[in-house]
């Protein structure tokens, strides 16, 4: 039987798969296609009273998926003849939108699933000695290469990383992922106090830093790469240090992605870093980091009130429902912000989260829904791991689901032949079935992943 795990030897990296969309030639692919239609919460800003509410979707048990110019040109039933040219048979793989994973770390890929302790003495422990290896250059892009392949052998074609808090390593990641052909949004972490020295950057360094790379990569490719403030979290960042990455990202228009209410002992930390503050969300309300463009990730203990305000600012949060298990930190509920209209994303949070795969996340997603008494729809969940990263990030106009127009990122996910009919499909989809793995994958029409044969 074939691995489908992040170390079998049947990865590669689709040569060469970088450089702008697939030409014009129109495409053709075989497979069973499933798709969201709707966002998981039914729209951006609709407000239901379910954590996962019943999402349409469509699905195709023989389909034609046909590409052009790095776009969806058209998706229906197979029949002979209803495209002149060759057909690439996928069967019984299933085309599905890539998987959106909107909360994941760079430095901690080679310690995914180190446990030693609860979220502040892991990072101590743990995270903060890998994270000083990428001093070294070489390291840096070894890793930023495994990094980057492990997300595509895994179906990841779109990912919000962040990255290292030392500025040459971010750049090796931009260089690896502008290699990849994989589209990301990716920013340099940035920590000031209350963090080992060697990977501390000063203010006045850290803006220097965050501004070439915004030059450099900001955009890249037709905007497949951007770059995001990225703070670590309010203890490790001063009050001076994240009002200027908010005048930076409200300048430049970028994406803010942080850390919140992840640990009860985080909690008490931001507030003792910033006693200005009412609570933690007004650590990041009041230095001009909570707007419509900011993605929190765990928010796993905010008060009713503070999520009035992720509703108020706009803002979305992302799901890391394995990472949370790992580290026994609790769980979001979800329900919180779905009433409220609050788009939610998945995000497998290497390496506390133990799996690139974000199925693995999506099954956590159902095992924390069911032990919290909700009811946890399969259609949901998978719209959750698509459509609704893409609308976390703003990308939902480009990228999500398998509709005409909308460019070309897909994935053919394996699965066992017996497996007909839509339930089959999305159980074996959403609750991690051991006998699927992706085949290929594709960005923007372009093949950058593909599991030999």
């Amino acid at each position: 039987m074939k691995r489908s795990g992040p170390d079998a030897k049947s990865l590669s990296r689709h040569p060469r798969a970088s450089a702008g969309r697939a030409q014009a030639v129109r495409q053709a692919y075989r497979g069973k296609v499933l798709t969201a239609l709707g966002s998981p919460a039914g729209s951006v800003r609709e407000r239901v009273e379910e954590a996962f509410p019943e999402v349409e979707l469509r699905y195709i048990e023989d389909g034609l998926l046909i590409v052009e110019g790095g776009r969806v040109a058209s998706v229906g039933p197979f029949a002979p003849g209803v495209f002149e040219g060759p057909v690439r048979d996928m069967r019984p793989c299933v085309l599905l939108p890539g998987f959106v994973d909107a909360h994941i770390h760079y430095p901690q890929t080679r310690v995914t699933g180190s446990a030693s302790g609860e979220l502040l003495e892991w990072l101590e422990k743990t995270v903060f000695p890998e994270e000083a290896r990428f001093h070294d250059e070489l390291y840096a892009r070894t890793v930023a290469r495994e990094f980057v392949e492990r997300m595509l052998g895994f179906g990841t074609t779109t990912c919000a990383a962040f990255g290292s808090s030392l500025p040459r390593a971010m750049d090796v990641l931009f260089e690896e992922l502008d290699r990849s052909g994989m589209r990301a949004i990716a920013g340099l972490t940035l920590m000031d106090q209350a963090c080992p020295e060697d990977l501390a950057l000063p203010r006045a360094k850290a803006m220097e830093a965050c501004g070439a790379l915004i030059a450099r990569w900001h955009g890249r490719d037709d905007g497949r790469l951007s770059f995001a403030i990225t703070p670590r979290f309010a203890p490790s960042c001063s009050r001076k240090l994240m009002e200027d990455a908010a005048r930076l990202a409200a300048d430049h228009g970028l994406m803010i992605q942080t850390h919140i209410a992840e640990n009860r002992a985080e909690d008490r930390e931001a507030l003792v870093a910033h006693p200005y503050a009412s609570d933690y969300l007004d650590v990041y309300d009041k230095v001009g980091l909570l707007t419509g463009r900011t993605l929190l990730a765990h928010a796993i203990h905010l008060s009713a009130s503070e999520w009035d305000r992720v509703m108020a600012r706009g803002a979305r949060v992302v799901h890391c429902p394995d990472s949370n298990f790992f580290l026994g930190s609790g769980q979001m509920r979800v329900a919180e912000a779905r009433s409220r209209g609050i788009p939610v994303a998945l995000g497998t949070d290497v390496a506390a989260g133990r799996s690139f795969d974000l199925r693995r996340t999506m099954a956590s997603a159902y095992d924390t829904a069911v032990c919290t008494g909700h009811r946890a729809r399969a259609s949901a969940i998978f719209a959750m791991a698509t459509l609704g990263g893409a609308e976390a990030l703003g990308l939902e106009g480009s990228i999500g689901t398998l509709e005409p127009g909308k460019d070309a990122d897909f994935i053919a996910l394996r699965l066992p032949e017996y497996i007909e009919g839509l339930p089959g499909v999305l159980a074996q989809i959403a609750f991690a079935g051991d006998l699927v793995w992706v085949e290929r994958a594709f960005v923007r029409g372009r093949m950058v992943f593909s599991r030999s044969l």
